[in-house]
């Protein structure tokens, strides 16, 4: 009589403990060891504009005058082209009064040279005590001014090099071609006329700083697509992070991943330096996407991944990551590294870990020993069309 329900309770024990172990809110996510570079970026758009950045500063000595500006904003000007130039008239003033200085300094010094082995002599025929010191305190003096005078006239000497070389380059030139940026006439601006170099485009975008782990980095491969046609694309470099210069503040709260309240994340100007900028103008906007790029053989992780604690008692470091078991417990895998990648944050795996293991994120909150995890497979990611 009892057989039926006792079966029919138990089928749906067993119901219930699948769907228990289908609920993945108490697992700790892990990823495929050799997919971990790209997990983070495949997908990830970030909106960029054609800029021109490379701007040439033009210097002047504002201690001189100005005879005359050739140019004006938005001038378009050849290498070699004139700017400004110097006021001849009292650059040729100074260089006359320098010399006379010079001439004269150089008069002194001939007196005071002559004058020493006078003194030199009158003291070696002196035997009283009192003429004696006298003569000595004036040889020393006299020997202290030549000192003086020479060093003077040295420094006379460059200063009127300096102006010479300023007279024979009267005319202030344009080092590259381009486009008159700015003319500055304050003197604490940095640069006296601006000259934008012409051709000289780059990409700029902005991007999260918690896009940067396993995304855009320093020298990553990344592909421009045009908005208006998707089919449409351009090849580069990521050459610039201005990591000193936040934009602004996201306003979001981060830590390990998951939302917090102590740590604001901030925005940073990303440059791009495309392989050729042929049917793209400038202002331009477009999407550029990480292109995944072989690491070369061997097996490589971001340095996030990778968990190193020194025990003070033994003396010695432990290196591990938090690996699945093939019971499905995570784990800690101990691990050997080989080189670093800076420019990509990650280390190559010598020995302890293989491609197709999973591991996890130390920073996971419910990451331990023993706890459950949930393969998230992550697929292949080659920034291919």
């Amino acid at each position: 009589m009892l057989k039926k329900p006792i079966t029919f309770i138990l089928a749906l024990l067993m119901v219930l403990s699948f769907a228990a172990c289908g609920d993945d809110s108490s697992a700790v996510p892990v990823q495929r060891a050799d997919q971990l570079l790209y997990a983070a970026s495949a997908g990830e758009r970030y909106a960029a504009m054609v800029v021109s950045e490379d701007v040439t500063g033009v210097t002047r000595d504002y201690t001189k005058a100005i005879a005359e500006v050739y140019v004006e904003v938005g001038d378009s000007i050849m290498a070699g082209d004139k700017l400004f130039s110097y006021d001849l008239e009292a650059l040729e003033l100074e260089h006359e009064k320098q010399l006379l200085e010079l001439e004269k300094m150089k008069n002194d010094q001939k007196g005071y040279s002559e004058q020493l082995p006078k003194l030199e002599q009158q003291l070696a025929r002196t035997y009283n005590e009192v003429d004696k010191s006298r003569l000595n305190l004036e040889i020393n003096t006299l020997k202290t001014t030549i000192l003086e005078n020479e060093y003077q006239i040295k420094a006379k000497e460059k200063s009127i090099a300096d102006i010479e070389e300023m007279l024979s380059n009267v005319d202030v030139l344009s080092p590259v071609d381009g486009t008159i940026r700015s003319i500055n006439e304050d003197q604490s601006s940095q640069y006296y006329i601006s000259v934008q170099r012409d051709g000289a485009y780059k990409l700029k975008g902005t991007l999260n700083e918690m896009s940067m782990y396993g995304g855009l980095t320093m020298g990553a491969r990344v592909r421009a697509y045009s908005r208006m046609d998707k089919n449409v694309w351009w090849d580069g470099t990521v050459v610039n992070i201005a990591m000193d210069e936040p934009e602004q503040d996201q306003g979001d709260y981060w830590y390990g991943g998951a939302m917090d309240t102590m740590t604001t994340t901030s925005n940073y100007a990303f440059f791009v330096e495309l392989d050729s900028f042929d049917g793209l103008l400038l202002g331009q906007h477009v999407y550029v996407e990480l292109l995944a790029e072989d690491m070369g053989e061997g097996l490589w992780i971001p340095e996030s991944f990778i968990v190193m604690e020194f025990d003070e008692n033994s003396g010695e470091e432990s290196v591990y990551v938090w690996a699945a078991s093939k019971s499905g417990k995570l784990t800690k895998c101990p691990v050997t590294l080989g080189m670093y990648d800076g420019m990509k944050g990650a280390y190559e795996i010598v020995e302890g870990l293989a491609a197709e293991d999973f591991v996890a994120d130390p920073m996971h909150p419910l990451c331990a020993e023993g706890a459950n995890v949930s393969q998230r497979l992550v697929s292949d990611f080659s920034g291919e069309e």
